[in-house]
């Protein structure tokens, strides 16, 4: 049997799953709930500094972020109603966008090679109407920067743990758009359970219409559903920070788990 469990994560975030995990076996093996543990992207490039330039000049907390991930992608019939939606929606915008793949959901983990700019495959005439308006990166952005950013208000999120972790310590209320994997999950604990989070309807074909983007992307930034999810992502924040003081059950238990692993190598 292990000595035991570390999980990147706390109590108020999976308040079941813990419990369970505590109690089922009596507690053993030892779990270590140490988180939300995240990591701050030292990196400054040119692309970095444009992005946070013009996050600078955008009113406090006015700005949608939609970012699928480090292995994310789109079908290109998706990108496009992505791109409307957004326009639709006339709220502002950070979009990281890749290169389109229609046969699977995770497709930059089997094609990071490709050099084509994925810029090309949004709609005609895209950057002239929503200039002033939105920015659209390809293939990377410095998240945890931008979610921490005070114009920063929403993100539109593919539910990977990294990224609800991120946007939990920054406070940012979600939309779920899981692709793959555990993400269908995730999307389930954030809307249902902890309701900090809202979820787009899917059609039959499982492409997400313009008109649909457009709606939650408006309720989460301006309308009243959105202030709830605000306040509940709010409180899960201040319970992370907690958790994360200096004696909060986080930091007690990466210290017991020090304690431990320093026992097995002397």
């Amino acid at each position: 049997m292990a000595h035991g469990i570390i999980l990147n994560s706390f109590i108020d975030l999976e308040p079941e799953t813990i419990k369970y995990l505590q109690e089922a076996y009596n507690n053993k093996p030892k779990i270590y709930s140490i988180g939300p543990l995240t990591l701050m992207d030292k990196k400054i490039d040119d692309d970095v500094s444009q992005c946070l330039t013009w996050l600078d000049k955008q009113p406090r907390g006015s700005v949608i972020y939609i970012s699928f991930g480090s292995g994310g992608t789109l079908s290109h019939e998706q990108i496009i109603e992505l791109a409307i939606g957004l326009e639709m929606s006339g709220q502002r915008f950070l979009l990281v966008i890749r290169c389109p793949n229609d046969r699977i959901p995770n497709g930059t983990y089997f094609n990071n090679q490709n050099s084509t700019n994925p810029l090309d495959f949004l709609p005609i005439g895209f950057f002239e109407r929503t200039k002033g308006l939105g920015l659209v990166l390809p293939n990377w952005a410095p998240q945890v920067q931008v979610l921490s950013h005070v114009s920063v208000g929403g993100f539109l999120t593919h539910c990977g743990w990294n990224s609800i972790l991120e946007s939990v310590v920054c406070g940012v209320p979600l939309i779920a758009w899981p692709l793959f994997a555990e993400q269908r999950t995730n999307a389930v604990m954030l809307t249902e359970d902890l309701k900090v989070a809202l979820r787009p309807k899917i059609r039959d074909n499982g492409i997400v219409g313009r008109s649909e983007i457009s709606e939650v992307v408006k309720e989460l930034m301006e309308g009243e559903e959105g202030k709830e999810v605000c306040i509940r992502m709010k409180e899960l924040k201040d319970a992370a920070k907690k958790v994360l003081s200096e004696d909060g059950s986080s930091t007690k238990a990466l210290d017991e788990l020090a304690f431990e692993l320093k026992k097995c190598v002397t």
